[in-house]
């Protein structure tokens, strides 16, 4: 379960890069004003944050759940908590 959501979140975090990519294209060419220009390059950056910062989250899931297993057996916890 843990393995699905890891691997979606890393294919949203890898389309949402190829976005930025293509979005910063589009600044490059002449086709905006500048008021278009100014606010598109601002929402790049947001979305660049949240990117970095969803991508971060989801490899530190990922070490986690590689390590629960061990954490499990070191500490003699054989059930399923509810």
């Amino acid at each position: 379960m843990f393995d699905i959501i890891i691997r979606s979140a890393l294919d949203i975090v890898g389309q949402t890069e190829r976005l930025i990519d293509g979005m910063r294209r589009l600044l490059e060419s002449d086709g905006l004003d500048e008021v278009e220009v100014y606010e598109l390059d601002y929402e790049i950056e947001r979305l660049g944050d949240v990117v970095f910062n969803v991508d971060e989250a989801v490899r530190s899931l990922a070490r986690t759940v590689e390590c629960w297993p061990q954490t499990a057996l070191a500490h003699g916890i054989r059930r399923t908590l509810h």
